[in-house]
């Protein structure tokens, strides 16, 4: 069923009538007392809002709508019926699914019509990605076989995990595969997801066990982000450069200070080894900052992650930044200075 809100109007009338004639079942409102008395015992699956009530503006209109519970959910699209563009932007600004200008093109609109209403029943079956631990583990038990679909908040498939009979088979992320990708979209509660059961997936990339791999997401959950209150006396710094001699010489520096240092290649740093070794600083080569940075904040890093201090080579003429992209950075140095600024960089990164 589809609600149409709308005064008397030539436009609005063809186009109930040509709905109609596509099987679609109509309720006309051109108040919302009468409105909101209807939706009460059925509730439609489109709301389409024509601009021209005259006890409402637009915006009024749409907030008057969306304070009605029974159909918080229920997607609606916007008739823009004067000359006013600007009714179509407030349409889509105010909270409208879409928004269309008159003269309404009938083909379009079908088509328009049937995303919306099939874009609103996708969304109803997403579940918080609070919830996937319990989901993971309850296929993981019974042996299930099929895929978990990932999406953000503007509805876009973003990664998928493949499980067979309970094991973990493939995942990916963004850019990121296989564990990395799994352990990534374990841990990001802003994203929703779906699960459909297969009779089989295609590939096998990977042969896992769920829960081990969901401990190792819990304890990356934990550590990527800086600890609250009191540190641990140990701190473990990570260094991430190709070249081997420079991340050498930087670790010496650390490990002098009384630090715990390891060091890593980019090609080997991987999501999976951050969590298990869960440092509370990197220090990144600025080469391969970008890429290492997306491949562990897949959103972009903020000031309440890990701090990263950025070291770089003496051909780097400004080292007067303070993002990478869109990632935040804690502080940047030349190599040849590291051993002479380490101690104030700890305090900038605030881990002293």
């Amino acid at each position: 069923m589809i609600a149409i809100i709308s005064v008397s109007d030539k436009q609005i009338s063809a186009l109930a009538d040509q709905l109609k004639a596509r099987n679609f079942s109509i309720s006309n409102f051109d108040n919302l007392f009468e409105f909101k008395k209807k939706v009460e015992k059925e509730v439609p699956e489109l709301i389409l809002v024509a601009d021209n009530l005259r006890e409402k503006n637009t915006v009024d209109l749409l907030n008057a709508i969306q304070g009605v519970t029974a159909v918080r959910d229920v997607p609606v699209l916007g008739l823009a019926t004067s000359t006013d563009k600007q009714n179509l932007i407030a349409f889509l600004q105010n909270g409208a699914a879409d928004a269309v200008a008159a003269p309404f093109n009938m083909e379009e609109m079908i088509i328009r019509i049937h995303l919306r209403i099939q874009e609103s029943r996708m969304r109803q079956h997403f579940t918080s990605n609070t919830f996937f631990w319990n989901e993971a583990q309850e296929k993981e038990q019974g042996k299930r076989t099929g895929v978990f679909r990932f999406y953000d908040e503007q509805n876009t498939e973003v990664g998928n995990v493949s499980v067979k009979s309970g094991r973990l088979v493939h995942a990916t992320y963004g850019s990121l595969i296989k564990d990395d990708a799994f352990l990534q979209l374990a841990c990001n509660d802003n994203l929703k997801f779906v699960f459909e059961d297969l009779d089989d997936v295609p590939g096998s990339t990977l042969n896992e066990g769920i829960t081990n791999l969901l401990m190792e997401a819990a304890k990356l959950k934990d550590e990527i982000k800086k600890q609250e209150g009191e540190r641990s006396d140990e701190v473990k710094i990570l260094v991430i450069d190709e070249n081997r001699i420079a991340r050498i010489m930087a670790s010496r520096v650390i490990k002098k200070v009384g630090y715990e240092c390891k060091v890593t290649g980019p090609g080997e740093m991987t999501v999976r080894f951050m969590a298990n070794y869960a440092p509370q600083l990197i220090v990144l080569d600025q080469q391969d900052a970008l890429e290492v940075m997306n491949k562990l904040w897949p959103t972009p890093r903020t000031d309440a992650d890990i701090p990263v201090i950025i070291y770089c080579d003496e051909d780097v003429k400004d080292i007067n930044f303070n993002t990478i992209n869109n990632h935040k950075i804690s502080g940047t140095v030349y190599k040849s200075k590291f051993h002479e600024e380490f101690s104030s960089l700890l305090q900038k990164a605030k881990i002293v």
